[in-house]
Parts: C-alpha cells; sequence; structure tokens
C-alpha cells in the first residue's frame, strides 16, 4: 500500500490538515505538540480501524 495523501478534519489537534507524501522517504518533524503523534494515529486507524490504547 502506498499512501500518497492524507485529509484530516476535526481529528485532534488537526481542524483541517492535508498532507501530501513523496513516493520516497518522508520525514514528520515538529516541535512538541505539534500532531506529529496524531498523524501517526490517524494512519494507524485508517490501517486496522482499532486505537492505538
Amino acid at each position: 500500500m502506498v499512501l500518497s495523501f492524507i485529509d484530516l478534519k476535526n481529528f485532534r489537534l488537526h481542524s483541517n490538515t492535508r498532507l501530501e507524501f513523496s513516493k520516497n522517504i518522508n520525514y514528520i518533524v515538529g516541535g512538541n505538540g505539534q500532531g506529529k503523534t496524531s498523524l501517526l494515529e490517524a494512519i494507524y486507524y485508517l490501517c486496522t480501524t482499532k486505537n492505538l490504547n
């Protein structure tokens, strides 16, 4: 599976976020509390339909 983009609407800190991914390597960087973990949880939820907890 290749993830080309993700749209997050009203998911934790992301009120309206669209991220587009490259076909190669993608880095997720940012300061504390900027939503990096929320992004990974959203991708995990989409792949498994389960929460991380």
